[in-house]
């Protein structure tokens, strides 16, 4: 049976967007975890936030709840939450709860934080191809 690391978040920001990557499998267990860096990572004078899903297996209805919560503090302070690269499982349910056109999918970071430059860019986003 194969041994998983535990979970956690790495971070990283490309000009005025954060980037954060939570690797492994989110639930009641570690939602705190995820909590309480989405509130650290934004702020009112840093409010663009890009979560790399590459790396995580797993994301129970708490960790939903709490990107969409994310995505509200953001677009309170004006401005925004962007996901990329989701794995397919949970890729399908981002787009049966239609969170994916509340944030939009992207294939990657580059992607997402680019889209934050384009003019006229509207801050959900274009989901991105399946």
């Amino acid at each position: 049976m194969p041994t998983f690391a535990q979970p956690h978040l790495t971070q990283s920001s490309i000009g005025d967007v954060t980037i954060v990557g939570p690797v492994g499998e989110f639930d009641i267990g570690t939602i705190d975890l995820l909590r309480s860096t989405f509130a650290a990572a934004i702020t009112p004078h840093q409010n663009k936030l890009v979560i790399d899903l590459t790396g995580t297996r797993f994301l129970d209805s708490m960790a939903l709840g709490t990107i969409i919560g994310a995505g509200r503090r953001a677009s309170g302070w004006g401005g925004w939450v962007r996901l990329v690269a989701p794995p397919t499982n949970i890729r399908n349910v981002l787009r049966l709860t239609e969170i994916d056109t509340v944030f939009g999918l992207y294939d990657s970071v580059e992607q997402a934080v680019a889209h934050n430059s384009e003019s006229g860019a509207r801050p959900g986003g274009q989901p991105a191809p399946a």
